[in-house]
């Protein structure tokens, strides 16, 4: 393996997998792929999360599907990319040669061509005892931006991995912070991936296509993708509404992996803890802010959380 360090937070593996085709070969074998789309919240919500809500609110044709969860693989050829053993490595030059890698989690993008980029975002967080199984993703994204939880932070190291020959969709990541200038990683991408402390080191993609490409309109959350010979068809209700070749389709592996230590708490955050820790804060900042009646979905209190905490994060280069 040539492992070359991009900067102290990010490291660019090379070769990234050992059977590359074989990976690519056991994700387009998976049928039916739902939208990213589904993954966002309301206006407000989005807004929390450091997007454009109005960029980000319409259904771009990205879609998701989870190949691996809680350490198992859920799809045939999966264990080779959770199991990969080269990540692991990377994981440890971030985050120190002692710690201890357990690979969590495989979930895989799928993005046609289209005139959008994938905003500049940071993966969610989890907390011990406190993650997006229970809680909403802008909730988890403020308690980062805060700072408050540090302690309670569960580390995770996020490699990602790309098959595409361009045009477009290259990869911007900062991993000297979102003021300064990005690292780039242009198609035609050759088997490398880049390892990462994604909950705090912003990335982004580019358009993928070319300028010529229009904006795909009239997609839904129910929108599918599924898998065609020799490329993709989105469907709605049935209908075909869009398709596109493997040449055309840029599909995006992210392994993440937790990264625990022998000397780590084992101490929980519940909600009523995160309530009062952020209202305590709030008040000492003299923000005037009252308990929510709902935590996860009252609009003024995101509407505080992310005015007070809130980030806002780089633009992708053109």
């Amino acid at each position: 393996m040539t492992t070359t360090t991009a900067r102290p937070s990010a490291v660019r593996l090379h070769p990234a997998f050992d059977r590359p085709d074989e990976v690519l070969a056991s994700i387009r074998a998976v049928d039916e792929w739902w939208p990213l789309a589904r993954y966002a919240g309301s206006e407000n919500e989005v807004k929390a999360t450091g997007g454009d809500a109005g960029a980000t609110m319409f259904v771009p044709p990205w879609f998701r599907r989870d190949v691996a969860l809680g350490g198992r693989p859920l799809v045939p050829g999966a264990e080779a990319i959770l199991d990969n053993r080269r990540f692991v490595e990377g994981a440890r030059t971030v985050f120190g040669g002692d710690v201890e890698v357990r690979p969590a989690t495989v979930y895989v993008n799928v993005m046609l061509p289209g005139p959008v980029p994938f905003v500049p975002h940071l993966d969610v967080p989890a907390f011990r005892g406190f993650t997006r199984a229970d809680h909403p993703v802008w909730l988890l994204h403020q308690m980062t931006d805060s700072g408050l939880f540090d302690h309670f932070r569960i580390r995770l190291a996020t490699a990602v991995w790309w098959s595409f020959a361009g045009p477009g969709g290259a990869f911007h990541y900062w991993p000297r912070g979102p003021e300064a200038t990005p690292e780039s990683i242009e198609p035609p991408f050759d088997n490398v991936a880049v390892l990462a402390d994604n909950e705090r080191t912003y990335h982004g993609v580019a358009p993928v296509g070319t300028r010529d490409d229009s904006l795909l309109e009239g997609l839904t959350r129910e929108s599918l993708l599924h898998r065609v010979d020799g490329g993709w068809e989105i469907r709605t209700g049935g209908d075909v509404v869009a398709s596109a070749s493997d040449g055309r389709v840029r599909i995006t592996v992210s392994w993440k992996g937790e990264i625990h230590s022998p000397e780590e708490p084992d101490d929980e955050l519940d909600l009523d803890t995160v309530v009062e820790t952020f209202l305590a804060d709030l008040r000492r900042r003299g923000v005037d802010a009252a308990e929510p009646d709902d935590a996860h979905h009252d609009d003024g209190w995101v509407a505080t959380l992310s005015g007070t905490y809130g980030r806002r994060p780089p633009r992708v280069p053109r």
